[in-house]
């Protein structure tokens, strides 16, 4: 047999090979609609619960349900743009004691997996950065898609002290409660 009778023969079976390899799906890339979507907080002050949300973020999204290996979301929050409702509280808030946003303007959300736990139900494995502290978090989220729209609604519960979020008298958490409660709800176009 000669040499190029053989190269032929080895790249004829190198390109099914690679065929196996290649995903037959790739993730779709999604764009946030920033005037219908919202990440909203919920907490306890002096006893009485409180609400919030973020008014600015960032979002990128590659998603698909037939590929969830190859998708990713990672999430930039501009913590100043937060609004309770109360000027004291937020002015409170992104102060040196709180979030310090002088020295950590953001807080990221970076997922790591995902995993299907019913029919357009998931929950996401993520890396959440508050204070340059990072911890690792699970967010069980449904994820509604028609055509080329899809809408996630998610929860999930952290505690506040973890990331150093009220420091000083702040850690004390019989005034301002430890537990946090985050809700996000993403309108999205695929790009």
């Amino acid at each position: 047999m000669t040499s190029l009778f053989k190269n032929i023969l080895r790249a004829s079976a190198i390109v099914p090979a690679m065929a196996i390899c290649t995903p037959a799906f790739a993730a779709d890339q999604w764009q946030v609609k920033t005037d219908d979507s919202d990440i909203e907080f919920a907490g306890t002050q002096l006893g009485a619960d409180f609400e919030g949300e973020f008014n600015k973020f960032t979002a990128e999204i590659s998603f698909s349900p037939d590929d969830l290996a190859g998708s990713k979301v990672s999430v930039l929050i501009d913590i100043a743009s937060v609004n309770t409702e109360n000027a004291d509280r937020d002015s409170q808030i992104i102060s040196a004691d709180w979030f310090d946003v002088a020295q950590w303007p953001t807080a990221k959300f970076e997922t790591k997996s995902f995993r299907e736990i019913a029919p357009g139900q998931y929950e996401a494995t993520a890396d959440l950065t508050i204070r340059d502290v990072t911890k690792e978090v699970v967010l069980p989220f449904t994820l509604e898609i028609e055509g080329n729209e899809a809408e996630a609604e998610g929860t999930v519960t952290i505690k506040r002290t973890d990331f150093g979020v009220g420091q000083g008298q702040w850690s004390d958490t019989s005034q301002v409660g430890d537990d946090v409660t985050i809700r996000i709800d993403i309108d999205a176009t695929r790009s």
